[in-house]
């Protein structure tokens, strides 16, 4: 997010997917942490 704010990015594509919420919960999300905080407009494909 702070790349994508400091070059001005349009638009965010990025691949969506999903892990168990173990997995995640330790790990963390990137999909799921993009589609809580993203301000700029947001493309997801799995």
């Amino acid at each position: 997010m702070s790349h994508a704010k400091k070059t001005g990015a349009d638009l965010i594509v990025a691949g969506g997917y999903g892990h168990s919420r173990l997995l995640e919960w330790i790990l963390g999300g990137v999909t799921r942490e993009l589609l809580a905080t993203t301000s700029i407009p947001l493309l997801l494909s799995n």
